[in-house]
């Protein structure tokens, strides 16, 4: 140890001490402190980041989860409107079938109440028809134009 003692010299050590010391205070007090500030600075701006980011995510599943529930309500409205306009289009499809029948049962009574009218004219035109021709005949057979025209009339109506 005694070599060890010979080769050191104490005033260079000290300096080199005080020398350390200045490097030291000057590293810490402008570069140590201001870089771990600015380290702790960017740390707390990537935390608000991060954090920003997960109450962007939430609100995104917030706002995915209330499109899925609107489309869905929306869906089940639409299925509502869709029964609605089906039982709505039957009904008025059976009231429109149940007119249609109303129409066709009373222009059936109608046309029938026209047959038979027409039929009654006929009818009433056959026997004045008949009538004429047998008056023409009388009127041929026995020269008599009146013979017994109130009798051919009476005998016919019945």
């Amino acid at each position: 140890m005694d070599q060890l003692v010979q080769f050191v010299d104490w005033k260079v050590m000290l300096v080199q001490v005080v020398n350390f010391a200045i490097i030291f205070y000057v590293l810490t007090k402008f570069v140590f402190k201001p870089l771990i500030a600015h380290l702790d600075a960017e740390e707390a701006k990537r935390a608000k980041i991060d954090s920003l980011a997960r109450d962007i995510e939430a609100q995104k599943a917030e706002a995915d989860k209330q499109a899925h529930d609107t489309l869905e309500q929306a869906r089940r409205e639409a299925n509502a409107i869709k029964t609605q306009s089906e039982a709505l289009a039957k009904k008025e499809a059976s009231l429109m079938i149940s007119r249609a029948n109303d129409e066709i049962t009373a222009m059936k009574a109608k046309a029938e109440l026209d047959l038979a009218n027409e039929r009654k004219q006929l009818e009433i035109a056959m026997k004045d028809r008949v009538l004429d021709i047998a008056l023409s005949l009388n009127a041929k057979l026995f020269g008599k134009n009146e013979a017994n025209a109130d009798f051919i009339k009476q005998a016919m109506k019945e």
